[in-house]
C-alpha cells in the first residue's frame, strides 16, 4: 500500500465495534458507504460509538503504559526480552515496532471523531427539526475524544502532525506533514493550540448529565485543565521560556469549575473506585470513564498482566519478571514512597501494588531473595502470601490466601516458619509444596485485577472494572498543583474555592480510610471461612521473629494490640463484609499520625515536590501519569540517573539492584523523554521529519 498512514486514516471505512455494557452493547461488523452515510444523529451516533471503543485500544489506555514506560518508581526487571521492552530499557529508536503501534492506534482513532465532527457540523448549517441539540452533543463528544487522542500523542512525539478532517484519499495522506526536528516546539504549540480550541468548544456544546461512559462537560473541563496545566509545566519547567502563569491560572479556572459544580466528590473508601459493583454507585467520583465488561479480553487489555491472581482453575499468575507478560515492574523506591514519605499509607499502597512471594528471604534481613518457585498442580498445592512492612519489616507475612493442598507451608500451623542452610545461615522457609530456583516473585499492578474476585470465570483477561480516565481524586491534585504556582500552598486563588492544602488535604483524608474490624483477638481466625483454620494468636506466637526491626513484643496478645490497626486495614483489603464498618485512622489515639496531612509550613518548593509524590500514590498505574508527570517537568532521565546511584533507605538498594534481579535501564538519554516519529512513516511520506536526537 501506498502509505502506512493509509491503513490508519482509511480504517474507518470499517467499523468495528468491541462487546461492551450500556450503550457500547451491540457486536457489529459492517462496511458503509460513508459518502452517504450519516445522514442522520443515529446513523452518526454510531460512528461516535466506535469512537469510544476505539479508545479501549490497548495502545491508547491500557496497559502499554504500565508495561512500557519506564520512571524512577518503576523500571524493567533483568531478564525483559519482549519487543514493548526497547521502551522500558530506554533504548528504542525509530525502527521500534512499539512506537509505531502507539502512533498507528492513535491516527486510526482520531479518523473516527473527524468524520463524526464533519457529519455534524455540516448537519448543524441546516439541521431537521428537533434534531440540532443531538448534533451539538455529538460534535462536543467527538471533539473531546479528539483532544483527548491529541493530548496523548503531543506528549508522547511532541512533533506529530495534525489531521483534522477524515482523509479519504492517497493525495489527502501525501499532505500530511510535521515540522523538522529542530523546530518540533513549534509544532508542539500548534497542538496544543488545537487541542485547547477543541475542549473549549466542547466544554460550550456538552450538558452535565450524560450516560455513563460518554463525555460531559466536567469531562471537557477536566481534561481541559489537564492540558493548561501540562502545557504551563512545559514552559515554566521543561523549556524554562516562562513562568506559565496564564495556563496555571486558565487550569484553575477549569478545574475550580468542575470542583464549585458540586456533582462529583471522593469515595469514602478508595478501593471503590475499582471494583465493578462500587464505582458507580454511591459518590461519583468517576468524571469519564471507558466502560469494561467480564467478557472483554483479546486487544482490550487494560488490566492484562497487571494482575496478580488468575483464578481460572489452571494456574496461578505469578506475573515473573521475566515471563511473557513482562515489561516494568514496580521498584523499592515506588513502594517506600508510600512508606517514607506517607507513613501509614496501606490501604493504597497495597491496594496499587500487591506482592505475591513465592521465596524464602535471607534471614539476615536484607531482603534478598534467595530462591522461588513456579509450580502449582492444577491451581492448588500452593499457597500465596503477601509480604508487606507493616506490621514487621522483612519478615513472615501475616495474612494469607489459603490453596487447600497438604503440602502448603502453613496449611499445617506447626510447620517451621524458618529453615538452617547446610552452612548453618538461617533463612524462611519455602512457601510451596515444589519450587523451581529459577522463578523470581512478581509486584503487580493490581488497581484493575483485584481481590474480591467477583466472577468464578476470572482470568487475566477479564476485567474487574471499568477503567477510570478521570476520577475526582486527580482534579483536586492538578487544581492544587497549579494553586500552589500561583500563589502557594495556603492562599485562595482567582477562580478557586479552595487552597491548594486543602485540595490536596481532601485526598489525604481519604487515604486514611479503612474497614475496621472490632473484634480482631488472637482466637479470630485468619480467614472466617475454609479449610485453614489457623488464629491470629498462632501465626503471631511463632518464633522466631526475623528481619531488620523486629517488633518488640513478646506474645500475640501484644503484638495485636500494637499493629490493629494496620491489621484491621489489610483485613479489610482482602475481606470487605457485606456492610462494612468504614473508620478513620485519625480517629484512633494508635493511627491518628496515619496518612499524616500536608503541613501549612510547606515552602512552594517542598509542595511542588511532594504533590509529585502524592499523585504517584493516588494515581500510580493509572494512565502513564508517573511518566507524564516527570517529562512535563523535563525530569525525567535526571530523576533516573539519579535513583540509579541514590540508597533507599529502607532496602538499602539503588535502582540498579532491584528485589528483581539487576534492572537493565541504560544511562538515559534527554531524547528518551519523547518517541520518534516512526521511520516507515517517514520513509513512504516525504513530509514527514524525524524528531531531534533520532
Amino acid at each position: 500500500m501506498k502509505k502506512i498512514l493509509s491503513i490508519t486514516i482509511l480504517f474507518a471505512l470499517l467499523l468495528v465495534s468491541q462487546s461492551c455494557r450500556d450503550f457500547l452493547v451491540p457486536d457489529i461488523e459492517s462496511e458503509i458507504e460513508l459518502d452517504g452515510f450519516g445522514s442522520t444523529p443515529e446513523e452518526v451516533n454510531f460512528i461516535l460509538t466506535q469512537a469510544y471503543s476505539e479508545l479501549r485500544n490497548d495502545d491508547i489506555t491500557g496497559n502499554i503504559y504500565w508495561r512500557r514506560f519506564s520512571t524512577d518508581y518503576a523500571v524493567p526487571p533483568a531478564g525483559t526480552s519482549l519487543a514493548q521492552s526497547n521502551i522500558a530499557r530506554m533504548s528504542y529508536d525509530a525502527n521500534d515496532g512499539e512506537v509505531f503501534d502507539i502512533w498507528q492506534a492513535h491516527y486510526q482513532a482520531i479518523s473516527r471523531p473527524n468524520l463524526v465532527i464533519e457529519k455534524a457540523v455540516n448537519a448543524q448549517l441546516d439541521p431537521e427539526p428537533g434534531t440540532e441539540s443531538e448534533w451539538k452533543r455529538m460534535e462536543g463528544e467527538a471533539r473531546f475524544i479528539r483532544a483527548f487522542l491529541y493530548f496523548n500523542l503531543v506528549r508522547l512525539y511532541r512533533n506529530a502532525p495534525l489531521i483534522d478532517k477524515f482523509i479519504k484519499t492517497f493525495d489527502d495522506i501525501d499532505a500530511v506533514a510535521n515540522l523538522s526536528g529542530d523546530r518540533m516546539d513549534e509544532q508542539e504549540s500548534l497542538l496544543y493550540d488545537f487541542i485547547i480550541n477543541d475542549l473549549n468548544i466542547a466544554v460550550d456544546l456538552l450538558a452535565d448529565n450524560v450516560d455513563q461512559g460518554r463525555a460531559g462537560k466536567a469531562a471537557a473541563q477536566t481534561l481541559l485543565g489537564h492540558v493548561y496545566l501540562t502545557r504551563a509545566t512545559n514552559q515554566k519547567y521543561r523549556d524554562a521560556r516562562g513562568d506559565g502563569a496564564a495556563d496555571f491560572q486558565n487550569a484553575v479556572n477549569q478545574l475550580g469549575a468542575v470542583i464549585a459544580g458540586g456533582k462529583y466528590g471522593l469515595k469514602q473508601y478508595f478501593p471503590d473506585n475499582f471494583i465493578r459493583d462500587k464505582q458507580h454507585t454511591g459518590t461519583e467520583e468517576a468524571i469519564f470513564t471507558l466502560e469494561f465488561s467480564e467478557l472483554d479480553n483479546a486487544g482490550m487489555r487494560v488490566g492484562d498482566a497487571n494482575g496478580f491472581l488468575n483464578n481460572s482453575g489452571s494456574s496461578v499468575e505469578l506475573g515473573t519478571s521475566n515471563g511473557a507478560n513482562g515489561g516494568k515492574l514496580a521498584n523499592d523506591f515506588g513502594f517506600s514512597v508510600f512508606d517514607l514519605n506517607s507513613p501509614g499509607d496501606i490501604v493504597r499502597r497495597f491496594w496499587t501494588f500487591e506482592e505475591g512471594e513465592f521465596v524464602s528471604i535471607d534471614a539476615s534481613g536484607n531482603g534478598k531473595y534467595e530462591n522461588g518457585a513456579n509450580v502449582c498442580p492444577d491451581g492448588s498445592g500452593c499457597e500465596i502470601f503477601l509480604r508487606t512492612r507493616e506490621p514487621f519489616p522483612w519478615t513472615r507475612p501475616y495474612w494469607f490466601e489459603i490453596v487447600d493442598d497438604p503440602n502448603a507451608f502453613r496449611h499445617d500451623p506447626s510447620a517451621a516458619d524458618i529453615t538452617v542452610d547446610e552452612n548453618g545461615n538461617p533463612a524462611f522457609a519455602i512457601i510451596w509444596a515444589d519450587n523451581n530456583p529459577n522463578n523470581l516473585p512478581g509486584v503487580r499492578l493490581v488497581k484493575y485485577r483485584r481481590n474480591p474476585i467477583t466472577q468464578s470465570n476470572f482470568t487475566t483477561s477479564t476485567y474487574d472494572a471499568d477503567l477510570a480516565i478521570y476520577r475526582y481524586a486527580a482534579v483536586l491534585l492538578m487544581y492544587a498543583e497549579a494553586t500552589n504556582e500561583l500563589v502557594g500552598s495556603e492562599a485562595v486563588p482567582t477562580g478557586g474555592s479552595l487552597t491548594a492544602l486543602e485540595a490536596v488535604n481532601q485526598v489525604r483524608d481519604r487515604a486514611r480510610n479503612f474497614v475496621y474490624y472490632p473484634d480482631l483477638s488472637v482466637d479470630r481466625r485468619i480467614i472466617d471461612e475454609g479449610p485453614y483454620a489457623a488464629t491470629y494468636g498462632d501465626v503471631y506466637s511463632r518464633v522466631p521473629q526475623l528481619g531488620t526491626n523486629p517488633p518488640n513484643t513478646v506474645n500475640a496478645d501484644s503484638i495485636i494490640s500494637k499493629y490493629y490497626f494496620e491489621i484491621s486495614a489489610f483485613r479489610g483489603l482482602r475481606e470487605v463484609p457485606p456492610t462494612p464498618e468504614i473508620r478513620n485512622f485519625k480517629e484512633f489515639p494508635e493511627s491518628k499520625n496515619f496518612v499524616p496531612d500536608f503541613p501549612s509550613d510547606m515552602s512552594q518548593v517542598e509542595f511542588r515536590e511532594e504533590l509529585l509524590d502524592e499523585r504517584w500514590r493516588e494515581l500510580a498505574g493509572e494512565l502513564n501519569m508517573r511518566w507524564f508527570d516527570l517529562t512535563r517537568y523535563g525530569r525525567l532521565t535526571d530523576r533516573i540517573q539519579e535513583y540509579q546511584q541514590l540508597i533507599n533507605p529502607m532496602t538499602n538498594r539503588n535502582l540498579l539492584t532491584t528485589p528483581f534481579g539487576e534492572q537493565v535501564l541504560q544511562i538515559p538519554d534527554k531524547k528518551f523523554e519523547y518517541l520518534p516519529i516512526p521511520k516507515s512513516e517517514i520513509d513512504r511520506n516525504a513530509n514527514l521529519k524525524q524528531n531531534a536526537g533520532f
